[in-house]
């Protein structure tokens, strides 16, 4: 554990912002500590913090949400979309990976087919990644360990509803695996738009 992750993990509100501020090397330590348990409370406060660290405006735009929007997703209260947080992910310039939990095999490779899936950074790709693992599995088990019906199991993970971070957290415990967040090469955004009203032109500098 590097020494930032320490301060962050350990200290107050302003240490972990500013290192989480447009620092995706940070904020992916920061998250990828904060969901290695699949804790769901763990997660949404994490992500309530990275997300209020930056500039909310901009974060809002390259997120393709509005700004009422991402406040109410990751403002730490409510159980987030999965693509939403992909949305966020990719805004922030990190990504989701996903690895056996230490000591064990996921079963049929699913951390290696679940890596790929995300590594699209398509939230699609990453929903239709989860319900390819799910069909793999014995899903009347998976159902049981879920606490679920097999019904909806299915209907949950069958590739047409964005499943709730809680839903997949309790997947990957079922699996064995979880988040591993990387950091990328930040993307090239469109320019920040210019503020306040265009400076006049005199009549004498018309002339």
């Amino acid at each position: 554990m590097t020494d930032k992750l320490l301060v962050m993990l350990t200290g107050d509100e302003a240490n972990i912002a500013d290192l989480v501020r447009d620092n995706p090397a940070a904020i992916s330590a920061y998250l990828t500590e904060q969901f290695a348990e699949n804790d769901l409370l763990k997660a949404k406060n994490a992500l309530s913090r990275v997300m209020k660290a930056q500039n909310v405006q901009i974060l809002a735009r390259d997120a393709g949400l509005r700004r009422d929007a991402l406040y109410r997703t990751f403002g730490g209260r409510i159980d987030p979309q999965l693509s939403r947080i992909l949305r966020l992910f990719s805004a922030i310039n990190v990504r989701a990976c996903v690895v056996p939990v230490s000591g064990t095999d996921s079963p049929d490779g699913a951390a290696a087919r679940l890596s790929e899936a995300f590594a699209c950074e398509n939230p699609a790709d990453a929903i239709r990644g989860l319900s390819s693992v799910v069909k793999a599995q014995n899903v009347t088990a998976l159902a049981h360990k879920l606490g679920m019906l097999r019904t909806n199991v299915y209907k949950t993970f069958g590739g047409k509803v964005d499943p709730q971070l809680s839903r997949v957290f309790n997947l990957f415990t079922a699996l064995q695996v979880r988040f591993v967040i990387e950091g990328m090469q930040p993307k090239a955004r469109a320019p920040r738009p210019k503020l306040g009203r265009p400076r006049k032109i005199s009549h004498a500098s018309r002339d």
